[in-house]
């Protein structure tokens, strides 16, 4: 299945483009953790993308992210070339991976502050919405390094919405999360696609993904095996 995966078009949900990746390929030294990666995800779309631990899905979150250059390939993400610390990509998304990026010495409101003047978008009224949504508004002048690991996904999920971003890119974000926790990033999530904006979606949680993603792909030792919701086959 790898092989004729590799060799044919990119799966595509139609419409415009928020993410397209032609023949994206990654290795590191002589492992490949990606080979012909070809994908076209539509906006307004969740994507779920499946996998083992080294399936090589976080590798996927993270090229898109610009945090990582691919070996090969090309693409685009929202109309701009992918690339490592591509700025136009970086102000439009937001990420959510195994780090925080928090300062633990800070409170939240202070971190919270920080990050919107990195971002050019500070917005006091957006902060409060979002600390209050994700039940954090109390705790905001509490140190960060007081919070449980749940309070701090949290934190992290404010933190990667402050700027509006057009894209929103989680890696496994339901980890530490409590059911209230879940409950209230699922209700962003459905809200978040429903104004027309994108969300990759990593995660080992295929039920989740279920419930969440109109289309979805599984990546095993680094090539696409599976496709649902894609134009031309799968789940409509």
């Amino acid at each position: 299945m790898s092989e004729l995966h590799s060799k044919h078009t990119p799966a595509t949900l139609g419409g415009s483009q928020a993410v397209c990746l032609q023949k994206i390929s990654k290795s590191f030294g002589f492992r490949n953790v990606l080979s012909d990666v070809s994908l076209e995800v539509r906006h307004g779309t969740c994507l779920a993308v499946y996998g083992h631990n080294g399936a090589g899905k976080s590798t996927l979150a993270r090229i898109v992210s610009t945090q990582w250059a691919p070996s090969s390939g090309s693409g685009e993400v929202l109309g701009h070339s992918i690339g490592p610390g591509n700025r136009e990509i970086r102000a439009a998304s937001g990420w959510v991976g195994d780090q925080s990026f928090l300062r633990t010495e800070l409170n939240l409101e202070e971190n919270l502050l920080f990050f919107s003047s990195l971002y050019g978008a500070v917005d006091a009224e957006h902060s409060r919405a979002l600390l209050e949504k994700f039940g954090l508004y109390t705790r905001r002048k509490d140190p960060v390094s007081t919070y449980s690991q749940g309070m701090i996904k949290r934190a992290n999920l404010i933190r990667s919405l402050l700027h509006h971003p057009e894209l929103w890119i989680l890696d496994e974000p339901f980890g530490g999360l409590d059911q209230e926790g879940q409950a209230l990033l699922k209700e962003c999530i459905r809200d978040y696609t429903s104004r027309g904006r994108t969300v990759l979606l990593v995660t080992h949680h295929r039920e989740i993904g279920e419930e969440l993603a109109s289309a979805s792909i599984e990546i095993q030792n680094g090539f696409i095996v599976d496709e649902v919701g894609f134009d031309g086959g799968g789940a409509a």
